[in-house]
């Protein structure tokens, strides 16, 4: 039962915008179309909760990856290469 309502929510509410009252709000809406009993609201908020969490941090983990891919494949400058060119000058500068 929680995996329908999980994705409902997910669909409906968005994973990255999930707090506690909102989890609530979807729940007793699934518990008014008889989709859920009462007794079940703990448990599924605590699994609305640590799925909005899990897909922020999955979200997350994507993102730095992606940028580090892209910033991988441009031309730029190192901290190491602007080292070198550092003591390059200091070597030129002290001649």
């Amino acid at each position: 039962m929680f995996e329908t309502l999980d994705k409902l929510m997910l669909a409906g509410m968005g994973a990255l915008s999930m707090t506690k009252e909102k989890a609530e709000k979807i729940f007793d809406e699934a518990v008014k179309k008889g989709m859920a009993e009462k007794e079940q609201k703990q448990g599924f908020v605590k699994e609305m909760l640590d799925s909005a969490e899990k897909a922020r941090q999955d979200l997350e983990k994507l993102i730095s990856e992606q940028i580090h891919k892209t910033l991988s494949q441009m031309p730029l400058a190192t901290k190491d290469d602007l080292k070198r060119v550092e003591e390059k000058i200091d070597q030129l500068l002290a001649r």
